[in-house]
């Protein structure tokens, strides 16, 4: 007796083959949009990166604002300027007031000036220059043949008060004479030729250092 046959049937699919498909689809998708955002932060133009956290002042700055402050405490030396450069702070102290005309001697306002400065300068590390400077009139006296040999005596006498008095490490210290050769603004007048008599502190950044 023979057995009935059974029809063959087509082989049954799983409907949820479809899933696997898509969810790879998915999942490369997914991986697409990730590496195309990786791509663009990569290539951000800096002026259009997220913006650094404010609030907390940089070691320049804190050390600008203390000097302000010694500055501003400093009311007899009225004509002393800040501002800031390319090589870093400049610190210009006029004759007037702080040396005697023709002298290299530091008066006793300048010296109170010099000891607060330095009180300031101990709690960084960066080097000081130090750069005197005169106007375009000549010197006739006995001590200084010229007025370039002026700027560099009193150059030289601030670093030495920084170091004697000041407490500051000589290894950090530097001094310059440049006479009238590297004025403010031109000798035209007894009021330009006053502003050009100086002795300029500058505290040097990374830039000022190379």
């Amino acid at each position: 007796m023979s057995r009935p046959h059974r029809a063959l049937l087509p082989p049954r699919t799983s409907r949820d083959r479809w899933l696997v498909a898509y969810a790879d689809m998915l999942t490369l998708m997914f991986a697409v949009f990730v590496s195309l955002y990786a791509a663009r932060i990569d290539f951000l133009p800096a002026s259009q990166a997220a913006p650094a956290s404010t609030g907390v002042l940089s070691g320049d700055d804190v050390l600008w604002n203390q000097i302000q402050e010694v500055i501003a405490r400093t009311g007899s030396l009225s004509a002393l300027e800040m501002r800031r450069e390319t090589r870093g702070f400049v610190i210009s102290m006029p004759e007037a007031g702080s040396f005697p005309a023709g002298r290299s001697e530091l008066s006793p306002d300048a010296q109170r000036l010099m000891r607060d400065i330095a009180g300031v300068l101990r709690t960084s590390s960066g080097a000081v220059r130090v750069e005197g400077h005169t106007d375009d009139v000549p010197i006739h006296n006995t001590s200084f043949a010229s007025n370039w040999e002026l700027s560099t005596a009193r150059a030289t006498e601030v670093v030495e008060f920084l170091v004697r008095q000041g407490g500051l490490p000589a290894v950090r210290l530097s001094a310059a004479g440049f006479g009238e050769f590297q004025p403010r603004i031109p000798n035209t007048s007894d009021t330009a030729r006053a502003k050009n008599r100086r002795v300029d502190l500058i505290i040097l950044n990374a830039a000022g250092n190379r």
